[in-house]
């Protein structure tokens, strides 16, 4: 049996950040993923806000890196058309480099994960948990060949089918609370907006359908449609019949696709956005990223928030450790700052969603507040971004 302080259970963007702060603070760990890096993942592709902040917090030219990665796309403006006569635009100022930018997971994963330390990290990949047992000396990790890891205290950063969400948290699946997606990539896609700008269209099929088209630094793009699961599933909407329509019939996309090749198959996945209607801490275990319900409601990024959860975490960690208390009543500190982080923000996103299933109501509220809107986004994204 392996014993250590902190196993964290999931590679992708929250563990990492997870791993890269605990190995600031030089606390050794174990970062396992059932995958092998470099891997893909289904996904909108897309890194705003604390992304950015993380990399920059965690130092070690990290963002920098990131600035002047080949195969990183980044654009200062992102173009939300609410219907086809109405649009909000997101603008970055001209000193600042970026508002979003485009990566393949297969690509922002494996930096990641390139960057892991090799001093306090021990990564264990193409391992999954087959189970996770409460001892009391810590938290007993099976993992599918046979091997045993007893933690201190562990992290569940293992997204939105997390099981240390469902065997420690005893967390359940919320379609109320989640959307479903399909994506798939394209290539020759035309008329990509100068700079690169993000278009992201709502497209009502009896509910609010987010449609998206994100260009690559190698040509191709990330085409992307989904909702509320709940609703999809009410609305029996067939997603990838869908988006197959919008870009083969849509008067505002559809010469996008006049030339346009797809790349592989559509792909699906699900993004939970459960803040405060889910456990995230107990008795020796946190739960950041997806595996917390961490995503926003309204534009549906998980990466960032699930980035930034995974430093709180590891600073919450280094106090667990130092005063050697793992109780959840300890690790509330944790819950607070996640709430004090992300609070205002995720609020915010959720009742914006909720309105916007009402398309004239929430047209009128655009109209109304989008001088507004635009005027303190920069402020917003400022105070959370870089």
């Amino acid at each position: 049996m392996i014993k250590t302080d902190v196993c964290i259970i999931g590679a992708g963007p929250s563990g990492a950040a997870t791993s890269l702060m605990l190995s600031n603070l030089k606390i050794s760990h174990y970062i396992i993923d059932k995958e092998i890096f470099p891997r893909d993942k289904a996904c909108g592709d897309g890194l705003i806000l604390y992304a950015y902040k993380v990399m920059k917090l965690l130092g070690n030219n990290l963002f920098e890196e990131f600035l002047n990665h080949p195969k990183f796309l980044h654009s200062k403006r992102i173009k939300l058309h609410i219907n086809n006569k109405q649009h909000i635009l997101f603008s970055e100022s001209e000193d600042r480099d970026m508002l979003i930018s485009y990566a393949k997971r297969i690509d922002f994963d494996h930096f990641l994960v390139e960057h892991l330390s090799e001093t306090y990290a021990q990564k264990e990949f193409g391992n999954g948990v087959k189970s996770l047992e409460e001892k009391p000396a810590g938290i007993l990790i099976k993992l599918k060949d046979g091997k045993e890891i007893l933690a201190k205290i562990i992290v569940g950063a293992d997204g939105a089918q997390s099981i240390v969400s469902k065997k420690l948290a005893n967390n359940k699946i919320d379609t109320k609370n989640m959307s479903t997606f399909v994506t798939a990539y394209f290539n020759g896609v035309k008329d990509i907006p100068k700079g690169n700008d993000a278009e992201v269209r709502i497209i009502y099929k009896n509910m609010p359908l987010f449609f998206y088209v994100f260009p690559f630094a190698n040509g191709d793009s990330n085409v992307t449609l989904g909702g509320n699961s709940n609703q999809i599933k009410k609305y029996n909407i067939n997603l990838i019949d869908e988006i197959e329509n919008i870009i083969s019939t849509n008067e505002n996309i559809q010469h996008k696709f006049t030339n346009a090749t797809r790349i592989g198959k559509w792909r699906g996945w699900v993004i939970p956005y459960r803040f405060e209607k889910q456990k995230m801490i107990g008795n020796r275990f946190l739960l950041v990223g997806d595996a917390a319900g961490l995503a926003n409601a309204f534009y549906k990024e998980g990466i960032g928030t699930g980035m930034m959860s995974g430093v709180i975490a590891a600073r919450n960690i280094e106090r667990s450790l130092k005063y050697n208390d793992f109780s959840e009543s300890f690790l509330k500190n944790y819950e607070v700052e996640i709430k004090n982080e992300f609070g205002k923000l995720l609020k915010f996103s959720f009742y914006m969603l909720k309105i916007s299933r009402f398309k004239r109501l929430f047209s009128l509220v655009v109209f109304i507040f989008k001088k507004r809107i635009s005027k303190k986004s920069f402020r917003i994204i400022k105070k959370r971004s870089y």
